[in-house]
């Protein structure tokens, strides 16, 4: 007879036998596993500011930080009321730990990917980054509203800032020079411009002061200039000194154009500059290195004043039918390449038109506008270019094209005519060229007529061929002599290919495959823009490169074939963009050395041997196609 303590015990046994049994078979059966639910944990979002009270014309930081993914994609449905916010860029902070107490090893994973944005507000008043959703791993996430205030600068006195105008009245579409002179009473760390960019009223545009060939050159530390940014772009200004209450201090000035777009009272400004002023030292610390900023810094913005502009409308006058909207007041001087042709023949011409800046929206002459031109000669159908190798020289720019002469009769390029409207005269008038002598032979034309009725009275006769019978030479010598006698007078017309299957299908195929290949070629195009904008790029880059006289220019080439593989635009390319572009290791590999090799000469003054680096070059740019 058992004892009644070891069957409780037995069935105890058996219940925990039972539950651990139901535990590993929910585990291990793959039949319950498929059954389960899979878990999948939602991403969690916060935002966070770098600060919430902020002065005009200061910038804040927006951060976005999402816990549990290691990479997302930026929202596209972000905004900011009454700010401009611009992307800075997002990264992993991921991070992996592994400990081991007594033998036993607990690893912890924690995936985080933060994005960053910079809000700079463009009114008084309160403002926010509004509250948006988007898709993150597969998941619906919802992102809250985060507020700011925005006030006022407070004046700071050891500080000024100034719009300075050369005019106060002007013209649409007439550019003014303008300047922002800004004194610097202490020493700043840093500094940001920012102002009103003008929308649909004007255009505004900061002028680099450096001469042709010190233009896209990175500064040096000993030149009298500095890079800041402004507006969305970067501002070269002017170092130099100035008084200010009663003692020296530095001044920098940012030379300006605006060009007003419609007639009225427009407002100017005012524009402001953020800086980080330099006040004293902070005490340092034992945990402070060699190299920390023991600078103490407090943050702070400075404002100009507002000028006001009176704008006139353009009158309609005595306005020339072929005015293409130029104001200010402009030359122009054409060359061509050479002084004889025959009709038909190419002839460079190079046309330098002057006048203020800015000049980047100026377009030459059209050619086919002008009588003159079009009765004799033929312009080329691609139009006007701007050469790669020309250094472009302030309020210049300089356009190449070819023409064709049409007649024999022609002794002169005839003068190219450029209209504007002269802001100093208030009237409208027009540049000219001076004509270009030109001596043009006639051009012999061979036609089909010719070879139809040889001996007629064009001058121009085929020989007759006569007919004659075959015989058998003596053997010898003679036996390889050659006589035109001995061909036979057996011409093939197009009607008589058409009575026979095979001639049906010599004239008929080869059509057909052509325009099988043009269709294919087509559909290829449209099925796959992206690798058409690559090719036209690598075919840009090459012109380029065949053209390119010293290293800066080797790597503007080769920033301009890589730019569609990498996603940016040329002049952003860096050497650490073509691993993560998706090439061929060996691709990637070569782009990154020559990039490397090719900006060190761009900014560390390495000496660099332009043939071995265009070799290079030429062989990344086959590799490419």
């Amino acid at each position: 007879m058992k004892h009644p303590g070891f069957k409780v015990m037995a069935r105890l046994v058996q219940a925990a036998v039972a539950c651990l049994c139901l535990l590993l078979g929910g585990v291990c059966n793959p039949a319950l596993a498929r059954q389960a639910p899979a878990s999948t944990k939602m991403p969690q979002v916060s935002v966070a500011l770098s600060t919430d009270a902020i002065e005009l014309g200061d910038s804040l930081i927006y951060q976005l930080t999402i816990d549990g993914v290691s990479a997302a994609e930026p929202p596209a449905n972000i905004r900011a009321s009454g700010a401009q916010i611009e992307f800075v860029g997002g990264h992993d902070e991921s991070s992996r730990s592994i400990m081991t107490i007594n033998g036993r090893t607990t690893e912890t994973s924690v995936l985080r990917y933060i994005m960053q944005w910079k809000v700079t507000p463009e009114r008084k008043g309160p403002g926010a980054v509004e509250g948006f959703a988007f898709d993150v791993a597969g998941q619906r996430v919802e992102v809250p509203r985060a507020a700011f205030n925005v006030s006022e600068a407070k004046p700071n006195p050891n500080f000024t800032l100034t719009l300075e105008s050369d005019a106060k009245s002007a013209f649409v579409g007439e550019p003014i020079r303008m300047r922002l002179v800004w004194l610097l009473g202490n020493n700043v760390r840093s500094a940001s411009f920012t102002g009103p960019d003008g929308g649909s009223d004007f255009d505004i545009a900061a002028i680099d002061p450096r001469g042709p060939q010190g233009r896209g050159r990175q500064l040096q530390q000993n030149e009298p200039y500095r890079s800041v940014p402004f507006l969305n772009g970067e501002a070269i200004i002017t170092q130099s000194q100035a008084e200010l209450g009663g003692r020296a201090v530095l001044k920098f000035t940012m030379d300006l154009v605006v060009t007003p777009r419609k007639a009225g009272t427009l407002e100017i400004g005012p524009f402001r500059v953020a800086l980080d002023e330099v006040v004293g030292q902070r005490s340092g610390t034992l945990l402070d290195s060699f190299f920390d900023d023991s600078r103490k810094l407090r943050r702070s913005v400075v404002t100009s004043n507002a000028l006001k502009l009176d704008v006139k409308p353009l009158p309609t006058e005595g306005r020339p039918d072929d005015f293409g909207g130029l104001v200010g007041v402009f030359s122009l001087e054409a060359k061509a390449g050479n002084t004889e042709a025959n009709v038909g023949d190419p002839v460079p011409l190079t046309v330098t038109i002057s006048g203020p800046e800015p000049l980047e929206a100026l377009k030459a002459p059209n050619l086919e506008l002008q009588a003159d031109f079009a009765s004799e000669f033929k312009p080329a159908p691609e139009g006007w270019e701007s050469p790669l190798s020309a250094v472009q020289v302030p309020g210049e720019r300089t356009f190449t094209t070819t023409i064709r002469p049409k007649l024999a009769s022609i002794t002169e390029i005839p003068a190219i005519r450029l209209p504007f409207f002269d802001t100093k005269t208030g009237k409208y008038a027009v540049a000219t060229s001076a004509p270009i002598p030109l001596k043009v032979r006639a051009a012999r034309e061979f036609t089909a007529a010719d070879v139809a009725h040889p001996g007629s009275g064009t001058g121009f006769a085929l020989p007759a061929a006569t007919a004659s019978s075959l015989t058998s030479a003596a053997p010898g010598v003679g036996a390889n002599s050659e006589s035109l006698d001995a061909l036979r007078d057996q011409r093939v017309s197009l009607l008589a290919f058409t009575s026979s299957p095979t001639g049906l299908l010599l004239l008929i195929v080869p059509p057909l495959a052509l325009l099988g290949a043009a269709v294919s070629a087509w559909r290829s195009r449209c099925s796959d823009p992206a690798r058409e904008q690559r090719r036209r790029a690598v075919r840009e880059a090459s012109r380029a490169l065949a053209a390119a006289s010293n290293d800066a220019e080797v790597l503007r080439a080769l920033r301009i074939a890589l730019a569609p593989f990498v996603g940016a635009q040329p002049e952003a390319v860096a050497a650490s963009d073509p691993g993560g572009a998706g090439l061929a290791p060996e691709i990637a590999e070569r782009a990154e050395s020559l990039l490397r090799t090719l900006e060190a000469g761009a900014f560390d003054g390495a000496k660099i041997d332009i043939g071995g680096v265009k070799g290079r070059a030429r062989e990344l740019l086959a590799m490419l196609k």
